[in-house]
């Protein structure tokens, strides 16, 4: 125990010492956190050339690890962080600033919550808390400066919350639970609530082309101007157990649910919803949706069939198949085409609108993470779409975890770059990749 206590001192004296150094700074009351593990773990800036630009040491991660950039800032977000105050540690989280030319740190925050969401808009990094440990506070919207760290300002949230993608103008749809539901659109850029409206229940569908759509538990769809919270229009679903998952695209809400049928049971559908009026403009039957990714000029539905997973790859304008492919992995959507893989370490490039293979591409190692059960529906193979690149993470046929970036124009490979085992997906930067690696 002794041992203990001297270890974590001197790792405190060395946090101490760089914050110094680095501009760190802290939630208040709140100081530097001890590692959760001694293994270190690194921020990686890989140019769109294969170079290693920067190699920075960071804190071990918890069970989830974000980054964005900001303007030339890199921010990376740690959550579940083993955090130490007095004689007690628990979880909490923490931010890293890093300077995106070279990685220099510019500041760090922590926090004594988990990171349930975070968002960038213009200079500002905004960041949703939700409770950490018992007595800690009910969550927070904090917007911090991203070249300096500093928190211009807290929105405490007085409940549970839900929340969606902001909107273009830079509102923040949230569903916060303070005993009676409400929805509340918050300003990013101010931290002020632009309108407050009472809700029954239920969830958040999505926000985008200037309006909130929201699910009630009365199985009513509503949709709300995203400025002025107005009703535009209300859709009564009485018949349809919805998934609270809906996306817009090509003018649409898409939601998917079970249709109550008068016999033979429930029948799952994919809905098409007129984001201008609500009109429901087709319903696709299909089965369990695993993912649901639109993108023009298609939509790719995702779905478990006979302990197998297909794509189908909709016409957003009739809801109408236009090809099925088989594979474990769900579509990635590109500017130059559809990219789809195969257990057999292949990954290709699809015409949107046919389906034909326009190039194959294969990895003598296979992409990493491999598909661990080829009975359940998986998330997409992990590719980044890099500029004119797509980037994979890949195994070498040496053991060792690498990068591997092919051509989107025609599937040749550009260059490979051993990194370290990867923990966190790629984040695509102005000039590279981002990459965490432990």
């Amino acid at each position: 125990m002794t041992l203990m206590r001297r270890a974590c001192s001197v790792v405190l004296a060395c946090a101490f010492a760089v914050a110094g150094l680095a501009g760190c700074s802290s939630g208040p009351g709140w100081v530097c956190a001890c590692p959760a593990a001694p293994k270190p773990a690194y921020a990686i800036d890989v140019t769109m050339a294969g170079r290693v630009r920067w190699r920075v040491p960071l804190s071990p991660p918890g069970s989830g690890v974000q980054a964005l950039a900001v303007g030339d800032v890199a921010v990376f977000a740690q959550s579940d962080v083993l955090l130490r105050r007095r004689a007690a540690e628990f979880p909490g989280s923490r931010l890293y600033g890093l300077r995106l030319a070279d990685g220099h740190r510019l500041w760090s925050w922590t926090f004594g919550q988990g990171i349930a969401g975070i968002w960038r808009w213009q200079n500002l990094v905004v960041v949703l808390t939700q409770i950490g440990r018992s007595g800690r506070p009910l969550p927070v919207l904090t917007g911090l400066d991203a070249s300096t760290g500093r928190a211009r300002w807290t929105l405490p949230m007085g409940g549970d919350v839900g929340s969606s993608s902001p909107t273009a103008d830079g509102g923040l749809p949230v569903e916060v639970n303070r005993g009676d539901g409400v929805l509340e659109v918050v300003d990013l850029s101010s931290g002020r609530v632009r309108w407050t409206r009472p809700v029954d229940g239920a969830d958040l569908v999505t926000a985008g082309g200037g309006v909130v759509v929201f699910n009630a538990s009365n199985s009513q769809l509503t949709s709300y101007d995203d400025r002025t919270g107005q009703v535009r229009w209300t859709l009564p679903l009485t018949s349809i157990a919805l998934d609270p998952t809906g996306m817009h695209a090509s003018g649409l809400v898409y939601l998917t649910g079970e249709v109550l049928q008068s016999a033979g049971g429930p029948t799952q559908m994919l809905l098409g919803i007129s984001a201008a009026d609500g009109r429901v403009k087709w319903r696709f039957t299909c089965s369990p949706v695993g993912s649901l990714d639109p993108h023009a000029p298609g939509l790719v539905s995702v779905r478990a069939n006979s302990g197998r997973t297909s794509q189908d790859e909709l016409d957003p304008a009739t809801g109408r198949v236009r090809w099925h492919v088989i594979s474990p992995y769900s579509a990635v959507a590109t500017p130059a085409g559809i990219i789809t893989a195969s257990r057999r370490k292949r990954i290709s490039m699809r015409d949107p609108l046919t389906g034909q293979t326009r190039w194959t591409a294969r990895l003598k190692g296979g992409w990493l993470p491999l598909i661990a059960d080829p009975g359940t529906v998986s998330q997409p193979p992990p590719v980044l779409r890099a500029g004119r690149l797509l980037v994979v993470p890949a195994a070498g046929p040496d053991g060792l975890d690498l990068l591997a970036a092919f051509r989107m124009s025609d599937g040749h490979r550009a260059w490979q770059v051993t990194t370290g085992p990867i923990a966190a997906p790629l984040w695509a930067v102005p000039g590279g990749i981002l990459v965490y690696t432990v």
